[in-house]
């Protein structure tokens, strides 16, 4: 395990210092699948890196798009090495967007994967600034490029590997790789948000080693046998911290997804003992055991074998693994733990995966705080907290009252951002002596454990003058399996101008039909059930109105719900 990582790079660099042979990457290509050491992870950094400096990257704005891939992530850590300004982007983005932000970040170079090149091709003359396109290609992966370096605009990974190679293999490494400014701006961040507004967060490399640093204490039960697969996006802060390099602070090896569709075939196939995911996944894969269970007429015996293992938990005897072999088989056979981040999960489910032996560890944190704030420790249990601060961290609860249980969450530490980018009025808004603002409500207790009762722009004033917390609402229709996906929003009596709560449901179809359920069947049902919920809420929480909707909900790359899309 590493004690304290100072540079990024230096993370990938003391651990092949220690296991230069141990698997660092594994993933796919067509012809099958591919290892990559900490050792030659190490070495291709330091070719990248030599590649990027002569290119001139310091102080200027790479744009890195794709999926995952070992070029995304080296890419990512020899730009920072270099000086550079690393800005990964969501590849879903429309092509117009695309474009703007290329033009608004003032990027020097465009590393993207071969996905959009056909983009680049025929629209990066509306790219003048640009001086390099760079095309990534999984499936032509090397360590050792054969041809050698030729100079052009649009070019290739491998070509600059190329020129990498050569430059190392003359002079060596640069000989600040381990040694340089990590307090300057070298990562930006345009956030999709959940509320249509997207800002420019400017971190600087020590933001992402506080991060890195605070982690390390927190699930030091992992160890080199421990391995990841990463399946969420990697352009978001989260995965890159929680999902590629803090696997690294022990040494563990990260597979790589092929892709959402096949997470269950890689899963099978990689045998991870670690899942860093969002509520949503979590939320699929739960439903998947029943799913199977029910298909092969084995989930009336799960549920036995469920409700047996606990009361032996209850004497401390474990068997859980043993006893519930048909899920784990499902998982590989090795998976431990869920780091879930993003959004809370129900503290059901996390009981739930407990029973079948599998630790829930809920983090909190947002994109300006790089991004980690709090988590649950891998030794630790509590299915309804985000956890404790980061050590390093300082945290006040900003009441407007103070007789209120919650406040505002207001953070201080190494991992808070530098500011948003070209926006001295916003940063104004959130930063003040380095406290920053997170938007979040919440409440810490006695024993330090954090507790999220909403974002501050979710809030429903109700016409009584109090404050509504749509997540709460939403915890207890999201355990109806009837609802797929919802959305609790305040809107106002056009008649009466009181504020109305009003649910705004998607159906689990699947769900429905196994009800029979159909139609206006459907609206009757789920309304039945928020009856039953209106009775375990206050009055001013009531939901007054429900409108069902034929299709899911616009989503963020991390599958949060678009709340601004939903009138």
């Amino acid at each position: 395990m590493i004690e304290k990582v100072s540079t990024i790079y230096g993370l990938f660099h003391d651990v092949a210092e220690i296991q230069p042979d141990h698997p660092l990457y594994r993933f796919n290509k067509k012809e099958g699948e591919v290892t990559v050491t900490y050792g030659e992870a190490d070495e291709l950094l330091k070719k990248m890196t030599c590649a990027f400096t002569h290119l001139n990257v310091k102080g200027k704005k790479v744009i890195v798009m794709g999926e995952t891939s070992v070029q995304w992530i080296t890419t990512y850590v020899s730009v920072v090495t270099a000086g550079g300004i690393i800005v990964p982007f969501d590849p879903l983005l429309l092509e117009d967007e695309m474009l703007n932000f290329i033009k608004v970040a003032d990027a020097s170079i465009v590393v993207y994967s071969s996905s959009f090149e056909k983009l680049f091709a025929e629209r990066g003359g509306e790219l003048p600034n640009v001086e390099y396109f760079i095309k990534t290609d999984k499936q032509t992966f090397t360590l050792d490029p054969e041809d050698a370096y030729k100079e052009e605009k649009y070019t290739t990974y491998n070509n600059i590997l190329a020129l990498g190679k050569y430059l190392y293999e003359s002079n060596g490494a640069p000989d600040n790789m381990l040694q340089h400014d990590t307090e300057k701006m070298s990562i930006l961040l345009f956030t999709s948000g959940t509320t249509g507004t997207s800002k420019g967060v400017m971190l600087a490399e020590k933001n992402v080693c506080a991060v890195l640093n605070g982690i390390i204490p927190t699930l030091n039960v992992l160890t080199p046998n421990d391995s990841v697969l990463s399946v969420l996006p990697i352009h978001h802060t989260y995965e890159m911290s929680a999902g590629i390099l803090a696997p690294m602070l022990y040494g563990m090896t990260v597979n790589i997804c092929d892709g959402i569709k096949y997470v269950g075939k890689n899963i099978k196939q990689f045998k991870p003992s670690v899942l860093a995911l969002v509520p949503m996944f979590a939320n699929q894969l739960y439903k998947t055991i029943w799913k199977s269970a029910q298909k092969q007429g084995n989930d009336k015996k799960l549920r036995m074998g469920i409700n047996i293992s606990n009361f032996l938990m209850k004497l401390h005897i474990d068997v859980r693994r043993k006893l519930l072999a048909q899920v784990h088989e499902a998982f590989g056979g090795r998976l431990r733990y869920f780091i879930v981040g993003g959004a809370a999960l129900a503290p059901e489910l996390v009981d739930e995966f407990k029973s079948f032996g599998i630790h829930v560890s809920q983090g909190y944190g947002i994109t300006e705080c790089a991004p980690l704030i709090s988590v649950v420790g891998l030794r630790d249990y509590n299915p309804t907290s985000c956890g404790k601060l980061m050590p390093g961290m300082q945290i006040y609860i900003d009441k407007e009252n103070a007789d209120d249980l919650s406040g505002e969450i207001v953070v201080k530490g190494d991992n808070v951002m530098l500011g948003y980018y070209n926006d001295p009025e916003q940063t104004a808004q959130v930063l003040n002596n380095g406290w920053f603002r997170t938007g979040d409500y919440g409440y810490v207790d006695e024993k330090g454990y954090i507790y999220i009762t909403g974002r501050k722009k979710n809030i429903i004033i109700s016409s009584s003058g109090k404050n509504v917390f749509p997540e709460e609402i939403e915890e207890y229709l999201e355990a109806v399996p009837q609802i797929a996906e919802v959305v609790v929003l305040g809107r106002e009596n056009q008649d009466t101008k009181d504020v109305e709560i009003v649910a705004v449901v998607f159906p689990d179809e699947e769900e429905c039909k196994k009800a029979n359920l159909e139609g206006d069947a459907i609206y009757e049902y789920i309304n039945g059930e928020i009856t039953k919920i209106n009775k375990k809420l206050a009055a001013y929480k009531h939901i007054s109105k429900l409108e069902i909707r034929n299709e899911p909900f616009e989503k963020t790359t991390t599958r949060k719900i678009k709340r601004n899309t939903v009138k």
